[in-house]
């Protein structure tokens, strides 16, 4: 906790940091008087509000959380807006979704109170690196109305927060900060500045004229936001420093000009080295609304313009517009929206850029012959060494996997049944991949147990549902209550590892509150007797230390016994599988770690091809533990079917 608060909090102004750009966010927020900060953990967006519970009480802010779901986060820090404070809610993407609907109401009121302002920090995955789907959140401003940065890099990440935060408080309007995985997790020096303490006040206004989301006051609301506070942040954005045109003497015999904004700028500057091209460059950080007349002046001068953004063509729809609108004839090249053709996009819709791909688009553009062939580059297919998506060393959720996998062998073998599995969204879903590929249908965090509803009340197949404990708390209880009223026939396996274990094992109301810092000050959610108050039928297995003797037998026999009683009693049951994260176990016991006896080994292959454990590998016909892998969950000890495998003597 000090080594953090040294390196976020300590230094004078005008120093350097080496920071990573969530860092310079978490910074960017302390520089601005930050009051409050909620979040719902999300790669790539989780650093800054897990730096935020560790140093909040000590730079005096007021509170902060981990929200049970966005759209709790959204909810518990607009009241916070409302009443006056400084506040931010950060997370990623597919969050927004989820926070979309209160933030819809929120964008609309206006608070009285004088230091009022909100920054919804959003973190997007081009390329879909840790996300059920790759998604542009850019597409919900319009929808908002509301305005948006987005920084470049790190530096900017600080500077870009603090804009944030003032034209909030100028406007009355939440501010949307955007960025993509490559600049959260970019790191670079940033020049720090001075933090500001907060100036909440005791006394406050939440008159429900300006708050209460109703048509006796939200239609005239509604006209203030977009011909008022959004017309003056059109005229901010038209002025922005945020929004500059860089090489702005320069010209070049295609007469082409360059727009673009995030880290697509810092690919173009590349692009353009690469290539010994001169081109002036637009770069936009307010992203909402675009500053029309910047944009247009800037048409004007060129015959060739190339709009360059990640995912989806948000910048280029509206700068064809603008074009347009101002009666402009240019070729104006980028993903071609309107035809969702590969042959006529420059660019795809599709992943991240980078600068090889904008050189190519260059090079279609103005016929620069390259010094190398940069589409043998692109197109290259390296010689390296696979590596699938696995569960780590350990983990519990691969002997839930083994023993379900035993067990619905069984239960075919008995019934004949068909058997599906509905996934969410969590370690777990690594499941879904081959060879245990326990995944017919996944959409979104929490919806598991709704999917398999759907499919259960309309055949008579065997319906298994899994969830993850941080999931269940987030979104999963809203579909169970369906299920237990709807009298849905299905299984629901959640599994308890303890933790929101995908995005770094953050804790969750169901947390053991011994084992985290915050757990102090906050009351734990006990899941079984939570469970049991909802009329469900619920068994719950529990792997504790020393009692990996026959856990996975019991625990396939469980899963067993409640298939079948699923399918003859048509009822819905909850088993409830608790394991603990590997990663956190391992912080407060000691690895016991295995060996293998090769004596007694006769490569079975169950270890290593069937239960899939990534610590145990094959070699002169012999299955071996590398030791320095191997956690000590002591399943495979448990499972050889020859004794093969024991403890390493302390």
């Amino acid at each position: 906790m000090a080594r953090i608060y040294n390196k976020i909090v300590k230094g004078n102004p005008g120093v350097e940091r080496f920071f990573l750009g969530n860092e310079a966010i978490v910074r960017g927020g302390l520089e601005s008087g930050l009051d409050v900060y909620t979040f719902y953990p999300g790669t790539p967006s989780s650093e800054v509000g897990e730096i935020f519970l560790e140093i909040f009480r000590d730079v005096g802010m007021k509170w902060v959380e981990s929200s049970i779901n966005e759209k709790v986060a959204i909810e518990v820090a607009g009241a916070a807006y409302a009443r006056g404070a400084t506040v931010m809610v950060g997370m990623k993407n597919v969050g927004l979704n989820v926070a979309s609907d209160p933030l819809l109401a929120l964008a609309t009121t206006r608070p009285k109170n004088s230091n009022s302002a909100l920054v919804i920090f959003v973190a997007d995955d081009p390329q879909q690196h840790s996300s059920a789907v790759e998604m542009d959140s850019r597409n919900y401003l319009k929808l908002f109305k509301v305005p948006a940065l987005e920084p470049s890099n790190p530096q900017e990440c600080l500077e870009f927060t603090k804009r944030a935060f003032k034209i909030s408080r100028e406007l009355k309007l939440p501010v949307v900060l955007r960025t993509v995985t490559m600049v959260s997790h970019a790191r670079s020096n940033v020049v720090i500045g001075e933090i500001k303490r907060s100036e909440i006040a005791d006394d406050f206004d939440l008159s429900r004229e300006v708050n209460v989301a109703s048509r006796l006051y939200f239609l005239e609301l509604k006209e203030d936001q977009i011909y008022s506070r959004m017309n003056q942040a059109l005229e901010m954005s038209e002025n922005s420093s945020l929004n500059r045109i860089e090489n702005e003497d320069v010209k070049n015999e295609y007469e082409l000009g360059i727009i673009t904004s995030g880290v697509s700028y810092s690919y173009v500057r590349e692009a353009l080295d690469f290539l010994e091209l001169k081109a002036p460059i637009l770069k936009i950080g307010f992203i909402n609304p675009l500053p029309e007349k910047l944009i247009a002046s800037f048409l004007k001068r060129f015959k060739q313009i190339f709009v360059v953004e990640e995912n989806d063509p948000y910048l280029e729809t509206q700068v064809m517009a603008i074009a347009q609108k101002n009666g402009l004839n240019l070729k104006i090249y980028g993903k071609d929206p309107f035809s969702y053709s590969k042959e006529t996009s420059l660019l795809p819709f599709v992943g991240e850029l980078n600068p090889t791909k904008i050189s190519l688009a260059l090079i279609k553009i103005t016929h620069i012959a390259p010094k190398i062939d940069l589409n043998q580059i692109e197109g290259k297919k390296y010689k390296i060494l696979g590596r699938k998506p696995i569960l780590c060393p350990g983990c519990p959720h691969r002997t839930t996997g083994y023993a379900l996998q035993k067990a619905i062998t069984k239960i075919k073998s008995k019934t004949g049944k068909e058997i599906y599995f509905y996934q969410d969204i969590g370690c777990y879903t690594l499941l879904a991949f081959p060879p245990i590929s326990f995944a017919n249908v996944k959409y979104c965090m929490g919806s598991s147990i709704a999917l398999a509803q759907g499919v259960a009340q309309t055949n008579g197949s065997l319906n298994i549902a899994i969830i993850g404990d941080g999931t269940f708390f987030h979104s999963g209880i809203p579909a169970l209550l369906n299920g237990i009223y709807n009298k849905a026939p299905i299984l629901v396996l959640i599994l308890d590892n303890g933790w929101i274990g995908m995005t770094g094992q953050q804790p969750h109301p169901g947390s053991d509150t011994r084992y985290y810092k915050e757990g102090n000050f906050k009351k734990g959610i006990n899941l079984e007797e939570f469970l049991r108050g909802t009329g469900a039928y619920v068994s719950v297995i529990r792997h504790d230390e020393g009692n990996e003797k026959e856990y996975t037998a019991r625990l396939k026999e469980l899963i067993y016994e409640k298939g079948l009683d699923v399918l003859e009693k048509q009822n819905l049951h909850v088993i409830v599988v608790k394991d603990e994260c590997i990663q956190e176990y391992i912080k407060r016991h000691k690895v016991r770690v295995r060996h293998i006896d090769v004596e007694l080994c006769n490569n079975c292959g169950l270890c290593y091809s069937q239960f899939l454990c990534p610590a145990i590998y094959e070699k002169d016909d012999v299955a071996y533990i590398n030791s320095s892998l191997c956690l000590g969950c002591g399943i495979c000890e448990e499972i050889c079917p020859n004794n093969a495998i024991n403890r390493e003597e302390l």
